[in-house]
């Protein structure tokens, strides 16, 4: 069997290599003719032959369609960028940012602005100039007053808060301590034992309270006499300011006014003894002040948890929405508390109320400034109508206290300070009516030196600088007596001249720190303008990325498509 096999395969081999044979010779007489046959077959050979160069062709132009790996990664990256860049500029940039302010500049427990607020961060300097008269006896005699400007007697003002409540109304309820400590480096040569001579204020005091009564100016000239009261003092710096001058009338009226048993005692309504000169045993501008708790009154204030758009703004003083010391509207508690402002400043106008004045104070926007690392500030200051009667700006009537109107430039602060004829002004009676300056000797209005103003950071409401200048001013009339016997003369101020007298002037300056500086121009340059153009130049440079990778495979496409063609 297997013999057989072997057979077979064998024979089959042979038939198979001759029919090879045969059909290469059929080939070649073939392709030796001249048949048109002959001619497909060559063709049919040729395209057989270039049918895998066509598929491999057709692979590249299919790869053409496609991006690049590279193209597509810019491609997402632009959209992406190009989508959040638009939706920052949308306002979620904005919403994001308010957000971080409103976390920063509430005022809260633990919050930022808290800590900052609680306790004063920025160093305060307190410079007072007292004026000394230097023609005393003539002013007695009804000269016109020579007044030689003594200072800077420095120091440095601390603020506290005390007695912190935090109400659920968004308002918090507190005390102000403020205390200060002499700066004699920064007071040169100035020493608070330097000796003024001045006004006596008592008595000038005394007979403004009862000038519309003649039986008590006699009464008053009588006790004048018997306490050897002096309309012209002398003190030091210190005791003018701080610690007091003893003054033989104040003790007469603790002793004969104030007390019930007293003889006097029915002089009691006309002074004010409640909260008057009766409160008193001696006289200074910052009487019983330093470290006092209470002297700058209880403040409700705003504390911007709701909305930033409240943040700092007083809600109430003393309990009151409006003071007793003015008439309606000008009596209206209204404002900041003169530390923290609202964000988003415009260029118009602001308000704070100070305890000082009792009133809120308007000061109007002059001009965009610079302060520490050239950070952008808006400057807010005193002009002709902050302190302004009711012939420059109607309405302002309400400022006139018991029938009293004071000249522009002036506040009557009579009522506000315990009946004193007590008048504030600007500094040399800067921005007033000229009248005033010429009733004296010795002032020299200058805006650089004795300007009120505020340097705030528009954005979020921060001052950048502060220079509060105030001066006051007493008014010294003449009390001549009336009639043939002049009963009601007051002999130690019989013929002094009418005026509005400069007592003294002082600012309280104050700046932020390099420190703080640094930190606030972060984040004033998240509010700038400078983001708004970084987002649209990341839309621009979007949009030019997609225009220029689209383009660019458009390009590339077509003209691989014409090289393989």
């Amino acid at each position: 069997m297997s013999t057989d096999g072997d057979r077979n395969d064998v024979r089959h081999d042979g038939e198979s290599d001759a029919y090879a044979a045969r059909d290469d010779k059929e080939r070649h007489r073939q392709q030796g003719s001249g048949d048109p046959g002959n001619d497909n077959a060559a063709v049919g050979t040729e395209q057989d032959r270039l049918l895998p160069n066509k598929n491999l062709i057709w692979k590249e132009m299919e790869k053409l369609r496609f991006m690049t790996r590279c193209q597509v990664v810019l491609l997402v990256l632009a959209l992406l960028v190009l989508v959040f860049s638009v939706v920052m500029l949308a306002g979620c940039y904005y919403a994001l940012i308010h957000s971080i302010m409103q976390s920063h500049m509430e005022i809260r427990e633990g919050s930022e602005a808290y800590e900052m607020w609680k306790a004063t961060p920025v160093p305060l300097l307190l410079k007072l100039y007292l004026f000394n008269l230097t023609n005393a006896e003539d002013f007695k005699n009804g000269q016109k007053p020579i007044l030689q400007e003594c200072g800077p007697y420095v120091w440095r003002e601390y603020h506290e808060k005390q007695n912190v409540t935090f109400h659920p109304n968004n308002t918090v309820t507190y005390y102000q301590q403020r205390w200060w400590i002499w700066d004699e480096t920064l007071s040169g040569n100035n020493s608070q034992y330097d000796t003024i001579v001045t006004v006596n204020t008592i008595p000038v005091t005394v007979a403004w309270a009862v000038r519309n009564h003649s039986m008590y100016l006699t009464a008053i000239n009588e006790v004048f006499h018997l306490l050897d009261e002096r309309a012209i003092i002398n003190g030091t710096v210190s005791e003018i300011i701080f610690t007091g001058v003893e003054d033989p009338l104040l003790d007469w009226i603790q002793r004969e006014v104030v007390a019930d048993n007293g003889t006097f005692h029915f002089l009691s309504p006309l002074l004010g003894a409640a909260d008057g000169l009766a409160s008193y045993d001696k006289f200074a501008w910052f009487y019983r002040r330093n470290l006092s708790v209470e002297y700058d009154g209880l403040y409700n204030m705003m504390t911007g948890v709701d909305t930033l758009a409240k943040l700092g703004d007083i809600d109430w003083w003393n309990y009151k929405q409006e003071t007793p010391f003015f008439a309606p509207p000008c009596n209206r508690v209204a404002g900041s508390a003169g530390e923290l402002f609202p964000p988003h400043l415009s260029k118009n106008h602001l308000i704070f109320f100070s305890s000082d004045l009792c009133m809120s104070i308007k000061l109007f926007y002059k001009e965009e400034t610079r302060g520490i690392d050239d950070l952008p500030g808006y400057r807010y200051w005193g002009t002709n109508h902050t302190f302004t009667n009711g012939s420059v700006i109607p309405g302002n009537e309400c400022y006139c206290v018991k029938g009293t109107c004071a000249p522009t430039g002036l506040l009557n602060a009579e009522s506000c300070r315990m009946g004193a004829p007590a008048f504030i002004s600007f500094p040399h009676f800067l921005n007033a009516d000229p009248y005033l300056l010429d009733g004296v000797t010795g002032l020299a209005p200058d805006e650089e030196k004795h300007s009120f103003f505020f340097d705030l950071i528009p954005e979020i409401g921060v001052p950048l600088r502060v220079a509060a200048r105030v001066q006051i001013n007493m008014k010294v009339q003449p009390y001549p007596g009336h009639g043939m016997l002049h009963l009601d003369k007051i002999d130690i101020l019989g013929e002094v001249p009418e005026v509005f007298l400069p007592m003294l002037w002082f600012e309280i300056l104050a700046e932020v720190t390099p420190d703080m500086a640094s930190r606030l121009s972060v984040v004033t340059f998240l509010q700038s303008r400078a983001i708004y153009v970084f987002w649209w130049t990341l839309v621009a440079v979007a949009l030019l990325t997609l225009i220029v990778v689209v383009g660019f495979h458009c390009w590339r496409t077509r003209r691989g498509y014409e090289v393989l063609n």
